[in-house]
Parts: C-alpha cells; structure tokens; sequence
C-alpha cells in the first residue's frame, strides 16, 4: 500500500509561486538588459507604432490585473491563511499571470529596440507585480 502524501501548505506553497514569478521576470530582465540587449539593439525591423501599440497592450493587461484583483474574495477574519488561498488561489493567478505578461511583453521589446518607454512600463509593471504580494491580498 502506498503511504499517504501531504501537500505542502496552501499559503507558503502561494507565496513560493509569487516569488518565483517575479524571480523570473527579473532574471529575464537582466538576460533582456545585459545579454540580448546588445545583439539585438536597434532593430530596425519593428516599427515604432508597433512598438507603441504592444506597449499599450502590456499597460492594459495591467489595468485589467487591477479589475480581476476584485475577483479574489476578502479574507474573513477567522479564517486562516491555507483556508483563504483555497479558494483564493486561482483568481490571484490569473491576476498574477496577467502582469508577468504585461512585465514579460514590455522587457522583450525594451531588449529588442532599446525604448525607453518600454523599460518604464517594465518597472510600472514589476511594481504592480510587487504590491500585489500574497500578504497584500489577505490583508485587504
């Protein structure tokens, strides 16, 4: 007979998948900055109003982070944190999945065109990312 597996607890296993999210975007942020930036830069293959349209789409998927954020319900005061991540869990991914796009997007073309509007967006973006921690949520 097999032995009986234990899950890790709900909210470490949370805040475990935040932080390796925004560990990966800031990683690919260095790779963008110090590794691809160089070969790739000034890439006169994607024009600026598409640059310009991509950046918009990244500002949106942020802004639309902001209204799922709503999904996630409120923490009861009695409940504990692994109670509230079970039924919290999944809009906070999608909510989280969101603005790692959006950061994701936005580094890629800072790496491929060197925009600076791109790495403001980034930085707008991982701020976001950062606010929206785990804790922030089962306080609200």
């Amino acid at each position: 007979m097999t032995a009986l597996q234990t899950a890790a607890p709900t909210a470490k296993t949370i805040r475990l998948v935040h932080a390796a999210m925004i560990t990966g975007v800031l990683l690919f942020g260095l790779v963008g900055h110090f590794v691809l930036r160089p070969s790739m830069a000034d890439a006169a293959d994607l024009p600026a109003a598409l640059v310009r349209v991509l950046l918009g789409v990244s500002l949106g998927a942020c802004a639309l982070s902001l209204l799922l954020r709503k999904r996630i319900p409120r923490r009861s005061t009695d409940e504990s944190a692994d109670l509230f991540w079970r039924t919290a869990a999944t809009p906070a991914l999608v909510t989280w999945a969101l603005v790692e796009g959006a950061t994701l997007l936005a580094v890629f073309l800072y790496a491929r065109t060197g925009a600076q509007g791109a790495i403001a967006v980034a930085s707008f973006a991982i701020l976001l990312f950062v606010v929206l921690n785990p804790a922030y949520l089962e306080r609200r």
